[in-house]
């Protein structure tokens, strides 16, 4: 296939050549002189699955032909000669292995890290350790480091690294990266004493790691051995390419270059990287396009080099007429412009790739194009914890951790996998949403077996049903779990037995829909997994399971191949460094994006990796560079990027700044205007997705309502505190009263102020109703048991409990003192009366609950309002908040039956809030008859037809949100609008 060499053969693809059929094509080309079975003892290495899919694609759509080996680098190790080294640890047993090692160190030495760190540092070990032996740095290289300008921090560093030091001998079950290792070795071993007579080629592979550096090298010395390097920049002079390799005196060298790497093989193998033979003799060596992305790429210091050498660039015009700029004004804009792209190329027969590391950008973009029911074929797929028997899995596995309230019970129970495995779910959804409406009106936070008994008891239609349903909820998910510390194995099997059980339903003896599908079978190849090698995971607290549960689930990744449209490609930046399309999209070029932002390394710093020999984060930015180098070398590139995140406004990313600002500085090269043309046409997209995001035609804003239904619709009972809503936001009367529309309750109770509130009157209406002499020294401590009672009964959770009991045992001293007071001159007459007072003069009843009536040694009244918040001032009583006024008047005409009759000397509001100042209501100016006048003067005229009960009419503040804001429609009008009266009778 070769002809024979003294030197090894490295060839080069150009940039800007789709490599795959570059590959393909060199092939086909030397095949043609070669006998069938010499074809086939050809081994071709490439270093993705995709890329193996793609090359055997490519030979299958031509003549008749045997196919050449095409493997993975990774596929050594199932040579059957290779079998004596002993099989890689599987991943996550390893990273079981070593969290049990961390955590053990912790428990030794709690001052090292806490022990919910215990997985993330074992994950960060695991990381370093494969990173270690896949660049043949042994542990000895780290204890040896220099360190005489370090802190305490190594010492603390070390003491993990340590830990993993067992894994590295030689009679140590070696992981992924170090049986790759050995089997480099042992196969070059093997070469060197009989080199193979076949081609053997590695195409496609940067040489990025050292493993694969070593294996390329020993490859491209073969007698018919060969490397192909992809994306190789030859319009690169000779002394740029010499300012790539490392200086002498251990200097970083230029890592972040995007040819460093291929200048790093051409050092370690002899060859010129300016004189690389191409793979394919007669593809061109470079284009006007590659001539400018190659200049703007230089190392550092680069303007020098821009004004020398960009006048040899000529006109830019046809370097830069097939790309174009889009620079969105948001992230979503940004995906809006891509989408509409790609349909574009979808109507024309164009092959376009969207490519981005951005996932965020890349699930917009796929929800965009759904507009059109075009699903793009993402290289990248779904992540298992966002499928639904990753969301099932998790829900589940946070049930085994924490007490089951009412929010997670309903999100398992309308989990779609849930009871699946009948054909019919729909007697499962009623039953779940009647079961929804009961725990938000009644409750209880925390459902229980009995509870949910008393559910299903309640209604007799359909009530075997019912029972049954709620039994098998109760045995499944509302059994009281351990909050201890058990091994992993038991609560793997404790998670998969409760998912199933819950999938297949209370009469399912099936698994339902969890295991089936791409994604069902990737879940139960992931739990699977998590099953075989649990026996390493040791014990661990419930919530560290569902931590790590979590992160496992989030390793795996479901993708059909068969669901994408041909046409319309996601790829990430690795499987587009080998492959191309008629259109490239590169997305998300932002700073921290694309290149990504290095992740933190808890071990070792800069310096010590380089003394170390181990992977710096230039490195990974040299291999974004180059990722970017090839794609925006396509015929057709459109750069796009988004100025302001979600957050703040965002840096372009490094590489479309040298662009620009080459552009921007060659103008006697016409490139300011090519730049401006550049962003025109991607300006182009931009107004397009506006446009279509506008709507046709505008909808007028609804009107401030203030509808007027007809006297006998209009309330004729209302409560003392309900007459303040009348008057402030009577729209609400209208919405609760009117339209019998009650604000549903919300499925999880808060602590929230009317919590607190009623607490509060329990606690005070039990020291009436027992009698506590508030001149006991032991009041207060009665005080406090009473409280605890009532928080225990009311309130579950234990922080809140402590913060409340904290604040009622702040006023409780003050409240005695001036109960002292309170009950020298009155004794009580009882607490939450019930009240009613039927109007003279029209058809309405007011009623009232008043939280307290004491009555004088002179025969009057003295009525009290517990207040938690702030009480109204005595304006805010004359003319909104009338409850202490009208309760005034009901007692005075004998409403409440256990009072009777009784003159009101006062009626106070009790501050037990922040403030603890009393608020007593205007009595002296506003007496109980003229306050009875006004009052039913109100009425009547709310019982007119005519009269609208308007949105918000007087809140106290603009912030004020009230249950019935949505349906007035408020936002689209505003407080300033007036009201329309809509006539409704």
């Amino acid at each position: 296939m070769f002809e024979s060499s003294a030197t090894p053969r490295v060839f080069a693809v150009p940039l800007g050549a789709d490599f795959s059929t570059s590959l393909y094509d060199g092939l086909r080309a030397r095949f043609r002189a070669m006998p069938p079975e010499a074809v086939a003892q050809v081994e071709v290495f490439v270093n993705t699955r995709r890329m193996q899919r793609r090359l055997t694609e490519l030979f299958q759509r031509d003549d008749a032909l045997l196919l050449p080996r095409i493997r993975l680098v990774t596929d050594l190790g199932t040579d059957v000669a290779l079998q004596d080294i002993p099989p890689a640890v599987a991943p996550l047993r390893r990273r079981l292995e070593v969290a049990q090692l961390v955590k053990g160190l912790l428990e030794v030495d709690p001052t090292l890290a806490a022990q919910t760190a215990a997985f993330d540092l074992a994950d960060s070990l695991v990381d370093l350790m494969g990173e270690m032996q896949g660049e043949d740095v042994p542990p000895e290289a780290i204890a040896g480091l220099n360190l005489t300008d370090q802190s305490g921090h190594w010492e603390r560093a070390l003491a993990f690294i340590n830990l993993v030091q067992r894994y590295f001998s030689e009679d140590a079950q070696p992981d992924v990266e170090g049986r790759q290792r050995r089997v480099v070795e042992a196969q070059i071993a093997r070469w060197a004493d009989s080199p193979p007579r076949h081609p053997i080629i590695v195409a496609g592979s940067t040489g990025s790691r050292g493993t694969t550096l070593k294996f390329m090298q020993a490859v491209a010395q073969l007698p018919q051995g060969a490397v192909i390097l992809p994306g190789v920049d030859m319009d690169m002079p000779g002394a740029v390419w010499d300012r790539l390799s490392p200086a002498e005196d251990g200097a970083y060298g230029a890592e972040d270059h995007p040819q460093y790497r291929f200048k790093i093989i051409c050092d370690g193998l002899g060859p010129d990287p300016t004189d690389l033979p191409l793979w394919l003799s007669d593809a061109p060596r470079g284009t006007a396009r590659t001539a400018l992305i190659s200049l703007s790429m230089r190392p550092a210091p680069v303007t020098d080099q821009w004004i020398t050498d960009g006048p040899a660039l000529g006109n830019l015009e046809a370097a830069t007429a097939r790309l174009s700029m889009i620079e969105a004004p948001t992230p979503r804009a940004e995906a809006d412009a891509i989408a509409l792209r790609l349909r574009l190329a979808v109507e024309e027969g164009q092959t376009a790739a969207l490519i981005s590391p951005d996932r965020m950008l890349t699930r917009q973009v796929t929800a965009a194009l759904d507009r059109w029911r075009i699903v793009p074929d993402d290289s990248a797929g779904l992540p298992l914890q966002l499928t639904a028997p990753g969301r099932f899995l998790r829900h589940v596995a946070d049930a085994l951790c924490e007490p089951v309230d009412a929010e997670r019970l309903l999100v398992i129970l309308r989990h779609p996998l849930c009871n699946s495995d009948q054909s019919d779910r729909g007697p499962h959804t009623l039953l779940t949403n009647a079961l929804e409406l009961h725990l938000r009106r009644h409750g209880p936070p925390y459902p229980t077996h009995e509870s949910m008994m008393a559910w299903a008891d309640e209604n007799a239609e359909g009530r075997a049903e019912r029972v049954a349903w709620a039994d098998w909820i109760s045995r499944t998910l509302l059994t009281p779990q351990d909050p201890s510390e058990r091994h992993l194995d038991t609560f793997v099997r404790d998670h998969l037995q409760l998912a199933q059980s819950l999938a297949a339903g209370p009469a399912g003896t099936d698994t339902g829909e969890l295991w089936r599908k791409a994604a069902g079978r990737e879940a139960l190849r992931v739990m699977g997994d998590v099953q075989t090698h649990a026996e390493a995971g040791g014990a661990m607290t419930p919530r560290e399971y569902r931590d790590l549960i979590g992160s496992i689930l989030a390793t795996g990744e479901v993708r059909d191949r068969d669901a994408g449209h041909q046409q319309v490609l996601i790829w990430g930046t690795l499987e587009a460094r080998v492959q191309s399309a008629d259109l490239v999209i590169l997305g998300g070029l932002n700073e921290g994006t694309w290149p990504e932002a290095p992740t933190p390394d808890p071990w070792l710093n800069r310096p010590l990796r380089k003394q170390a020999g181990l992977l710096l984060p230039e490195r990974r930015i040299g291999l974004s560079a180059h990722d970017y180098q090839q794609a925006v070398c396509a015929d057709e590139v459109v750069l796009s990027r988004a100025v302001r995140s979600d957050e703040a406004e965002t840096v372009p990313s490094r590489w479309i700044n040298r662009l620009t600002n080459l552009l921007g500085g060659l103008g006697a090269q016409n490139g300011p205007a090519c730049l401006t043309a550049m962003k025109a046409r991607g300006q182009v997209w931009l107004d397009m997705a506006e446009r279509i995001a506008t709507p046709d035609h505008q909808i007028d804003p609804a009107p401030r309502p203030s509808p007027a239904p007809p006297t006998d619709a209009r309330p004729t009972q209302l409560s003392v505190t309900q007459i303040g809503t009348l008057i402030r936001d009577p729209y609400a009367i209208y919405g609760r009263k009117v339209l019998k529309l009650n604000a549903l309750d919300p499925l999880a109770k808060t602590a929230d102020a009317p919590l607190r509130g009623v607490i509060v009157h329990a606690v005070l209406e039990q020291f009436i109703t027992r009698r506590i002499d508030p001149h006991d020294p032991g009041a207060l401590r009665q005080m406090l048991q009473i409280t605890d009672e009532v928080l225990a009964d009311t309130c579950p959770w234990p922080a809140v409990r402590v913060q409340w009991r904290a604040r009622i045992a702040r006023f409780l001293p003050h409240f005695l003192q001036e109960e002292q007071e309170r009950q020298s001159g009155a004794t009580n007459i009882g607490v939450e009366l019930w009240g009613e007072m039927k109007l003279n003069r029209t058809d309405f009843k007011l009623v009232a609950k008043a939280d307290r009536i004491d009555k004088t040694e002179a025969g009057e009244a003295l009525i009290y309002d517990y207040k938690t918040g702030t009480p109204p001032s005595a304006k805010q009583q004359k003319q909104f908040d009338l409850q202490l006024l009208l309760e005034a008047v009901m007692v005075e005409k004998g409403a409440f039956k256990d009072v009777g009759a009784l003159r009101t000397q006062n009626a106070v509001y009790i501050g037990l809030g922040s403030k603890l100042a009393n608020q007593p209501a205007p009595l002296d100016e506003e007496p109980t008859h003229e306050t009875e006048r006004r009052f039913e003067e109100l009425i009547r005229k709310w019982m007119d037809p005519a009269k609208g009960y308007t949105s918000r009419r007087a809140n106290e503040s603009i912030k004020f949100e009230g249950d019935y804001d949505h349906l007035a429609r408020y936002g689209e009008w505003g407080e300033t609008d007036d009201p329309v009266i809509e006539d409704l009778s």
